[in-house]
């Protein structure tokens, strides 16, 4: 059975995962709109890049202790 406490773990992880690929998705839009040459120069996003990964990491381990019913 799932305990409680997973469920609001991961619902805390989802919506960390969440808020960090906005805040990646964000970044990658408005570096595009201020390219006039239309190069694609990802360098100022890889802080937000690891941060999204880091947190679907997490979240991911959320998700495995949901299925195990942990």
């Amino acid at each position: 059975m799932i305990q409680d406490h997973t469920i609001d773990q991961t619902l805390i992880e989802l919506a960390r995962t969440m808020k960090a690929l906005k805040a990646l998705r964000d970044v990658r839009r408005s570096a595009a709109i201020e390219m006039s040459d239309g190069d694609s120069n990802w360098q100022d996003d890889r802080p937000f890049a690891a941060s999204a990964t880091r947190a679907s990491m997490d979240l991911t381990r959320k998700l495995a202790d949901l299925r195990q019913g942990r």
